[in-house]
């Protein structure tokens, strides 16, 4: 009877203690695809904004290529709704059917089974051949060749303004008529040193965070290599100093070459990259140029209806869409005015995550109250300034809405009536001395003292 009333009150101290877990799924992209596209194995992970380790399988007849991550936010009710999708491409060297049976994808050590599918692949046009080898050529570029076995780390950029994006990449290249038997040595902690080395302190770093070594074929100034990609990140320097990378070394255990009959001996051998640099410049005069965000945006926008009453509200959705430090933007101040109450927009973003570059959108939705009958183009008050590194000069993006105020003027009125009423009115009258009740403390400590009487009650049942 003791062993049964513990066992439920230890069930009990279980669920309470418990910690929601995130949603996770994995789906696949389309499975009738043309050889210049991608098959895709996505997982989907809810209500977490902790990063995921994510492994996927190797499917037999394609080649993983380009790996990506997206993270969606959005404001639903006050709360904050959280969507990770992490996604691995896959191509095909040539046409035909390929079957996937028994793949396993690993997320956070839990493995999801993926169905059963057949793929077919047809013949690409020629246009989209030659658009993906010029894609696949600029990933694959590097600076020199260092024979048939080397390690490189690469920058997408020799110089970026700051807050300007740049890609770097860490890969051994091993030559497909290298004489050599050869496997990582320890790679988890070596890969571990590296990044401590080349992970610069004054720079916001972005990644898909694959935790995986990314295993395909490049050909490199016409020789053909094997590339094993170990780490790439998106680099956002904040300070003007100069980005310096260290040399650094991998040790690689290889299997020597023996007599015959005789017993192959193993050792270890060092490869070595090169330094690297990245200068960093500063943004010409402008009266805001330690705010403005730098980058490649474009504007979008959106009014719930172009007519409203006065003293009606309507909401407006200023949507920045582009590349660049997407998570970092941040909106523009709304100047105050007698014609509208503006509130404190509510915000959501989409992050693409890959290789060369960080995209996305972030959205600023505005409730807006209207106070005076006209007609009022919104981009006296919604603007955004940023500089284009492209064009190496700084744009304004405007709204180009109008929106149309009828009726009486609430401004008007209120004059009339020798009143003005505002929600901030007698503001300074509220008693802030009375405190409101905490009711999540309340929660928190109601709940504790249930675990804590449970748990005195063990120790009774056992003492008789």
């Amino acid at each position: 009877m003791k062993l049964y009333v513990y066992l439920n009150i230890i069930l009990c101290f279980s669920a309470y203690a418990q910690q929601p877990i995130s949603d996770v799924s994995v789906e696949t992209g389309d499975t009738q695809l043309r050889l210049d596209q991608p098959f895709i194995v996505s997982v989907i992970v809810r209500n977490s904004d902790e990063r995921p380790v994510v492994s996927f399988p190797e499917i037999k007849g394609l080649e993983k290529r380009s790996a990506s991550a997206t993270t969606t936010s959005s404001t639903v009710g006050g709360k904050v709704v959280l969507t990770q999708t992490i996604s691995q491409q896959y191509f095909a060297s040539r046409e035909g059917t390929y079957e996937i049976e028994g793949g396993l994808v690993s997320v956070n050590g839990v493995k999801f089974k993926l169905e059963d599918l057949n793929l077919t692949f047809t013949a690409a046009t020629e246009a989209n051949d030659l658009a993906q080898d010029s894609e696949e050529s600029e990933g694959a570029s590097v600076e020199s060749i260092e024979g048939d076995i080397f390690l490189a780390l690469s920058t997408t950029k020799s110089s970026v303004y700051i807050r300007e994006g740049f890609a770097i990449r860490l890969s051994l290249y091993v030559a497909e008529d290298a004489q050599v038997d050869m496997s990582f040595y320890r790679l988890d902690a070596q890969l571990q040193a590296i990044l401590k080395k080349i992970r610069p302190a004054n720079c916001w770093e972005e990644n898909v965070g694959i935790e995986e070594i990314i295993e395909r074929p490049v050909t490199i100034q016409g020789k053909k290599f094997t590339e094993y990609r170990m780490y790439q990140a998106v680099f956002f320097p904040l300070t003007l100093q100069a980005i310096a990378f260290p040399a650094i070394s991998l040790e690689m255990q290889v299997l020597e070459p023996g007599t015959e009959g005789g017993t192959r001996k193993q050792s270890l051998r060092k490869f070595s990259a090169k330094p690297a640099k990245v200068l960093v410049k500063e943004l010409p005069p402008h009266p805001q140029k330690d705010q403005v965000a730098v980058g490649e945006y474009r504007l979008e926008e959106r009014l719930s209806e172009p007519q409203v009453a006065s003293g009606e509200s309507f909401r407006y959705l200023f949507k920045l869409v582009g590349t660049g430090n997407i998570p970092a933007l941040t909106a523009s101040e709304v100047p105050a005015s007698q014609y509208f109450d503006f509130y404190a927009p509510d915000i959501g973003q989409v992050i693409r995550r890959s290789y060369d570059r960080v995209s996305g959108e972030k959205t600023f939705d505005y409730f807006v109250v209207a106070k005076q009958k006209g007609r009022f183009p919104l981009g006296r008050f919604f603007q955004w300034i940023y500089f284009d590194p492209r064009r190496a000069r700084y744009d304004t993006l405007r709204s180009d809405k109008t929106i149309e105020v009828v009726g009486e003027s609430k401004i008007a009125e209120g004059i009339g009536q020798g009143t003005l009423t505002s929600i901030y009115d007698n503001i300074e009258q509220l008693d802030t001395s009375e405190s409101t009740p905490n009711y999540q403390e309340i929660t928190r400590n109601l709940i504790n003292a249930v675990v804590l009487v449970m748990l005195v009650g063990m120790v009774w049942i056992f003492r008789k």
